[in-house]
Order: C-alpha cells, then sequence, then structure tokens
C-alpha cells in the first residue's frame, strides 16, 4: 500500500490521486508563497513552472501580477484539475498548460524571465539535463527558483524508497548548477529543506 502512494505523488492520477494532490496543496501553499516572492515577477513577464500540480502556485502568482505563466505536468489528472482551477486565466491567453515529462519538453531559448519548481527534484534521476534545459530557456539575467526538502526529511517521512525518489544533498545540487552554468547561487534553510535561488 505504501508503495502505490509513493507512485502517486510521483504522478497523481484516479480517486488516490486526488487525495495525494489534497494533501500535496495543503503542505505546499507556504512554500508557494516564498517561491513566489523570490521570483519578484513583474509586469508582462513570460514565467515557467515545473510540475505545476494543482495550479496553486500559478494561481497565486496571476492574483497579484499581470504576467504570462506556462509549465508542464507528468500527470493527467494535475492537468485536468490546474485546468480547472486556471480557466479564466487560459480563456484570456494568460495561462499555458502542457502535458508531459520536462524531460522530453523541447523549451524554447531565452523565453522566460523565471523559472521554478516545488518538490520535483526527486523524481529526476541525473540533475544536469534539467538543470541544462532550465538555463537554456532562461533569458540573461533571469531567476530560477525552486524548493527541495533536505534528505532526512524524506527519510523521516518513512515511505520515500530510493527507486522512486533520489534523495539529494544540497551540496551535489549547487555542484551539477554551477555544473550547468549557474554561478550565482543562494540558498535559506528550513527545518525540512532548501529554498535555493539562482540568476543566469
Amino acid at each position: 500500500m505504501l508503495r502505490i502512494i509513493e507512485k502517486q505523488f510521483r504522478k497523481p492520477s484516479g480517486f488516490l490521486g486526488k487525495v495525494v494532490s489534497i494533501i500535496m496543496q495543503k503542505g505546499n501553499d507556504i512554500a508557494y508563497n516564498r517561491i513566489i516572492n523570490s521570483l519578484e515577477i513583474k509586469e508582462k513577464e513570460h514565467v515557467f513552472e515545473i510540475g505545476y500540480g494543482h495550479g496553486l502556485g500559478i494561481k497565486k502568482i496571476l492574483a497579484n501580477t499581470n504576467c504570462f505563466v506556462s509549465g508542464i505536468d507528468y500527470s493527467k489528472l494535475m492537468n485536468k484539475l490546474a485546468s480547472k482551477r486556471n480557466k479564466n486565466s487560459i480563456y484570456k491567453g494568460k495561462v499555458k498548460l502542457y502535458y508531459g515529462d520536462f524531460l522530453d519538453y523541447k523549451i524554447k531559448p531565452h523565453l522566460y524571465d523565471k523559472i521554478y519548481f516545488l518538490n520535483v527534484i526527486y523524481f529526476w534521476d541525473k540533475l544536469e539535463l534539467p538543470f541544462n534545459k532550465i538555463n537554456v530557456g532562461l533569458k540573461e539575467k533571469g531567476i530560477f527558483c525552486f524548493y527541495m526538502d533536505h534528505p532526512d526529511e524524506l527519510s523521516r517521512q518513512g515511505f520515500m524508497k530510493e527507486d522512486l525518489f533520489n534523495k539529494y544533498s544540497i551540496d551535489e545540487v549547487i555542484e551539477k548548477l554551477r555544473f550547468s552554468g549557474f554561478n550565482k547561487i543562494d540558498y535559506q534553510q528550513d527545518k525540512m529543506g532548501y529554498f535555493v535561488k539562482c540568476m543566469k
């Protein structure tokens, strides 16, 4: 049963996926606020979210800033829920939501002012590919922010198996960020994890 739940956190689907999405939404609210503040989004900027989930982050951004937000998510269920939550912004041309794997996504070079994600990093076996793609997609002086749980926190939760969740240390992540061309890196730690901010 625990393994079934683990897979739902990776790619929510069906009834159980809806339950897991509610849990994730409640847990992600504060982290989204912090990431959005760090992004310093301005009017008319183009923003991209990797793993938008239920669309809460996108909704929060557009509630305060007149910008354009797009994103991609690996789950059809999350695509459906996020599209429903942001249907008015989609109709107005402010939001575009894609379904698929970011690792397969052909990101347009130098299009985005800001890129962010929340609790996605554990699902990438190698960080060079996604970090390189993010670097390519960002404009010069663009900002990239994300949140990740501390490896000890993942272990404490008890159901995060290593074949589904990669437990990266902050040192490993910073090394891969620098290798991918990010030199201006700042991070802050709270009791559960890290908020990381990079500038191209």
